[in-house]
């Protein structure tokens, strides 16, 4: 129903403005007219004096707030908080931006297209009567779907996920389906001394880095070979956590939390696919479980992902990457 957040504020905005504003602006100023021409100048001027201010409204007030917002859309700093967001913040960012201007949207849909008219007993009411009930339904619509996806926004972010183009680009490399969860929150109990029940949403964050450190080695050395290509359906956003997670300035855990636990081969070039699934298949995970107990003295599931880790075990990645280019060159 919603998409970015801001680009709808915008097309909300401009539905309010038209109408709202600008619709029933024309009908008075055609209302007022036409009772200035019978002799009725007190009702003329009333409708003609509503009419003013409704285009005070326009340009000052909508116009303003379109204004704001694209200016919002502009600020690098808003959109970067924007794009760190998870599908599930954005979700609730629409859910919340739908429930605020579907408020609007019932409150101006039932003054101007039922009250006002019964009011000033405009010529064609059963008119204005018939359109205030069809916006009125529309506002109601979009409150209750603003308010279940406010409340339940990973249910949206998880049906967009779902939402991929159904291509050989789209077949999956990695999948947790949250299975690793339970382990790793097995493991950071021990560590920590503390019970599930006792787990904060900090300490949530820090079990998921767990869960998925086993794929992170690896998937931050095809970020850093410039092996990642985006695919159609991706959101644009995946394609820069890629490159922050090249530049070092997040973990592959960010990138592989964000795109709701999985990594499709399209998003792995031609060139390198071969070794990835060819590596994963093989000996990689092993490889990370032996790095874990020698290295970290942890077990699988046990530890994040830290660089100085993966500057120490990506020997490994590079060392099985030479023997299949060799391989592929004979």
């Amino acid at each position: 129903m919603f998409g970015e957040p801001d680009d709808n504020s915008i097309t909300l905005l401009r539905y309010v403005r038209w109408l709202f504003i600008r619709l029933p602006l024309l009908i008075l100023v055609v209302n007022g007219t036409d009772y200035l021409k019978e002799g009725r100048t007190t009702r003329g001027v009333v409708d003609l004096g509503i009419a003013m201010a409704l285009i005070a409204v326009d340009l000052f007030v909508i116009g303003r707030a379109i204004r704001r917002t694209k200016r919002q859309i502009k600020d690098p700093e808003y959109m970067k908080k924007y794009r760190d967001m998870s599908p599930a913040e954005h979700a609730k960012m629409e859910g919340l931006i739908a429930i605020r201007w579907c408020i609007l949207w019932l409150i101006a849909g039932t003054g101007l297209f039922i009250v006002m008219p019964i009011a000033i007993q405009v010529k064609d009411l059963a008119v204005c009567l018939i359109l205030g009930a069809f916006l009125v339904l529309l506002g109601v619509v979009g409150l209750i779907w603003g308010i279940r996806t406010y409340k339940n926004p990973e249910i949206l972010a998880k049906r967009r996920s779902q939402k991929r183009p159904i291509t050989d680009s789209c077949e999956t490399l990695y999948r947790d389906f949250e299975l690793s969860f339970e382990a790793a929150q097995e493991q950071y109990c021990k560590q920590t001394g503390k019970s599930a029940e006792e787990l904060t949403e900090a300490d949530d964050e820090i079990i998921w880095d767990y869960a998925y450190a086993q794929i992170t080695y690896l998937f931050a050395w095809i970020a850093e070979h410039d092996f990642y290509e985006a695919i159609e359906g991706d959101y644009p956003y995946l394609a820069e956590m890629v490159g922050k997670i090249k530049t070092r300035e997040i973990s592959p855990t960010a990138y592989i939390a964000e795109n709701q636990g999985t990594i499709f081969e399209g998003n792995i070039k031609e060139q390198a696919l071969g070794f990835v699934k060819g590596y994963m298949n093989g000996t990689y995970f092993s490889e990370v479980e032996t790095f874990a107990k020698e290295h970290l003295n942890a077990e699988m599931f046990g530890f994040p992902f830290r660089w100085e880790d993966y500057d120490i075990f990506k020997s490994h990645i590079d060392e099985a990457y030479a023997k299949f280019t060799g391989r592929a060159d004979r």
